[in-house]
C-alpha cells in the first residue's frame, strides 16, 4: 500500500510537467504550420507580381533545453527582371510565453548574393551585425512586437563596383489588443549614416538619417490560425515588400518619412560635376535631377532645416502617392535618365 501511495504521489507530481511538455510540443507544431502558411502565401503573392519565391526542403523543429529551434527551408527569390537572390535558411528560436504567445529570436542569412539571368553574381548584401527578437501571437499569425537592430549593412553592385552602406537600421513594432480580436499599434524604422559610392564617377554622397513611422492595425482569429488560414490570408494590391511587412506586422495605410540631408546630396552631386570627366557629367546631372525631384516634394520639418517630411499613402489600386503626388506619374514626368539614376541604385534595384 505504501508503494502504491508513493507511486500515485510521483505520478501526480510529474503529470502536470508531462502535460505541459506535450502541450508545448503541440503548440510548436502550430507555430511551424503558421510559418509554412506564411511562405505559401508569399509564393502566391510573388507569382502575382511577376516574381517567384522558391523553397528547398521543409521547416525543421528541434526541441532544445527550454526552447524550440526552427530552421526554415533554403529560400530563393527571383524578381520580375530575372535577378535571382539566394536568401538561404533563416534560423528561429522560440519559447512559449503565456496562452498564445511565443518569444522569438532569429537571424538573417549573410551575405545574400543576387545573380543575373546569365548566372553571374551581380549584387551582394552583407549584414555586419544583427539582433532581432519579438513576440509571435498564434491568433494573429504574426508578430505583436519586434525589436530588430542591424549594423554595417553593405549593398554591393558588382557590375559597376558601386556601393550603398547603412551604418545602423533599427525596426520597432508594437501591437496591442484594444478590443476583442482588434489589434492596433505603431511601427518605426530608423536608418542612419547612409553613404553612397559610384565607382564610375568616384562620387561619394551621404544621408545622415531616414525615419519611417506608421500606424498598424489587424484582426485576430478566435483560435490559433491554421496553416490554410495563414496561407489564404488576403493580399493587398501592392508590391512584395508591402505585403511582406503587412503580413508579419499588420497593415500600414500611411507612412510618414523624414529624410535628413537630402538637399546636401544634390549639392554633393553638383560639386562632383565640376571635377568630373566630360563623359561622367551626364550621369551626375541625372542624379541631380532625380534627387531634386524628390527633394522638391518634401515638406519642411519644424525646428529642423536639414530635414524634409513625406506622407506616403498606399492606394487601393496598388499605387503609391507621396505628399499627394502619384509616384509613378512623377517618375514618368521627370527626365527618363533621372528616373533611371534613382531606380538603378543597388539599394532599390
Amino acid at each position: 500500500m505504501k508503494k502504491f501511495a508513493l507511486l500515485a504521489l510521483t505520478m501526480l507530481l510529474i503529470a502536470p510537467h508531462a502535460f505541459a511538455q506535450n502541450s508545448n510540443d503541440a503548440r510548436a507544431q502550430v507555430l511551424k504550420n503558421q510559418i509554412e502558411g506564411f511562405l505559401e502565401n508569399q509564393k502566391a503573392m510573388a507569382l502575382k507580381n511577376g516574381c517567384k519565391l522558391d523553397t528547398k526542403g521543409s521547416i525543421t523543429v528541434e526541441k532544445a533545453s527550454g526552447y524550440y529551434a526552427l530552421t526554415l527551408p533554403h529560400m530563393t527569390y527571383t524578381d520580375s527582371k530575372g535577378i535571382r537572390s539566394e536568401i538561404g535558411m533563416i534560423a528561429v528560436n522560440a519559447v512559449p510565453d503565456g496562452m498564445h504567445d511565443w518569444k522569438v529570436s532569429f537571424a538573417l542569412p549573410t551575405p545574400i548574393s543576387s545573380f543575373g539571368s546569365g548566372g553571374g553574381e551581380q549584387f551582394r548584401t552583407d549584414i555586419g551585425t544583427q539582433n532581432a527578437a519579438g513576440v509571435w501571437n498564434e491568433k494573429l499569425g504574426h508578430f505583436t512586437s519586434l525589436t530588430a537592430n542591424l549594423g554595417n549593412i553593405r549593398l554591393y553592385n558588382l557590375m559597376d563596383q558601386s556601393t550603398v552602406t547603412v551604418g545602423t537600421l533599427s525596426l520597432l513594432t508594437s501591437l496591442t489588443e484594444k478590443d476583442p480580436e482588434a489589434y492596433t499599434g505603431t511601427a518605426k524604422a530608423s536608418l542612419s549614416n547612409i553613404s553612397m559610392f559610384d565607382a564610375a564617377t568616384t562620387f561619394k554622397g551621404s544621408v545622415p538619417a531616414i525615419t519611417l513611422t506608421t500606424n498598424l492595425a489587424d484582426r485576430a482569429a478566435k483560435e490559433p490560425m491554421t496553416r490554410d488560414q495563414v496561407k489564404n490570408r488576403p493580399q493587398a494590391a501592392q508590391p512584395d515588400f508591402y505585403n511582406v511587412f503587412a503580413f508579419l506586422f499588420g497593415a500600414p495605410e500611411k507612412v510618414t518619412a523624414v529624410v535628413t540631408g537630402l538637399d546636401s546630396v544634390a549639392m554633393q552631386l553638383q560639386q562632383a560635376m565640376i571635377t568630373a570627366k566630360p563623359n561622367d557629367r551626364q550621369k551626375l546631372l541625372q542624379g541631380v535631377l532625380g534627387v531634386g525631384a524628390v527633394s522638391a516634394m518634401g515638406q519642411p520639418v519644424a525646428g529642423d532645416a536639414a530635414s524634409k517630411s513625406y506622407d506616403v499613402v498606399f492606394t487601393q489600386n496598388g499605387g503609391m502617392s507621396v505628399n499627394g503626388t502619384d509616384i509613378g506619374n512623377l517618375m514618368n514626368s521627370t527626365a527618363p535618365a533621372a528616373g533611371n539614376a534613382i531606380t538603378n541604385t543597388p539599394a532599390l534595384r
